[in-house]
């Protein structure tokens, strides 16, 4: 397979829509086809992130913020409760839920931001490659400890659940900064809330990884238990 497309739809009440045919190469990494001119606000050294190591003489815009550029446009007058059907088409099957608009985005950022060669994001793209739309936090807490732990398997080192936890806590951090810095951008361009909400639940969940460190995974850890026979 030389591409992926995954297809986002909003359908809302009023008989308005937005629709996202969105292409990925081999290795998931998201291919603008915005001719558009790119906004001040996707400018690299705009509201910049304070340990992003970019360049703003080889990387004038912020990736990020360029491939998001069109959803934002689109959603800046949008208030984060309205009701929308949101569709999510892959090649494989299709995901519906009838939901508040600023959850069908945060999937969508969170997939188009694991996507687009951001430095502290690119961990989450073999999340996004195989995307899990509308998940919960226990889907998310499932899904990011596999990550971490498939990273250590392939770069040959055996760390405990431990090891994991700090390893994915320091990723986290920095991916908390890069949501704050982006909140602010965010909000310098847009007058309604649905994509300012959006971020800040992507920023809940990277949170929701601290707590449940805490708790030492207590919530997922009954799923693995075997009955014991004889």
């Amino acid at each position: 397979m030389t591409s992926r497309t995954i297809t986002y739809h909003f359908a809302f009440t009023d008989g308005s829509s937005w629709k996202y045919e969105l292409e990925f190469d081999r290795d998931f990494r998201f291919i603008n086809t915005n001719g558009a001119p790119a906004k001040p606000w996707t400018a690299l050294d705009f509201n910049q992130c304070p340990h992003c190591p970019l360049n703003k003489v080889t990387t004038p815009q912020c990736p990020v913020a360029r491939n998001l550029d069109q959803i934002v446009e689109d959603s800046k007058n949008t208030i984060s409760y309205t009701p929308a059907t949101v569709s999510v088409i892959t090649a494989e099957r299709t995901y519906v839920k009838k939901c508040a608009t600023q959850e069908g985005l945060r999937s969508l950022f969170g997939m188009l931001m694991g996507a687009s060669g951001c430095p502290h994001l690119d961990w989450f793209r073999p999340m996004a490659r195989f995307h899990l739309p509308f998940s919960d936090s226990e889907e998310t807490l499932f899904r990011v400890l596999s990550l971490q732990l498939l990273i250590n398997f392939f770069e040959d080192e055996r760390g405990d659940i431990g090891q994991c936890a700090e390893q994915i806590q320091a990723r986290y951090d920095a991916v908390q900064k890069v949501n704050h810095a982006f909140i602010k951008r965010i909000r310098s361009y847009c007058d309604a809330d649905a994509d300012k909400n959006a971020l800040a639940a992507l920023d809940m969940y990277s949170q929701l990884f601290q707590f449940q460190q805490a708790v030492r995974f207590e919530s997922i850890q009954g799923y693995f238990k075997q009955e014991k026979h004889g």
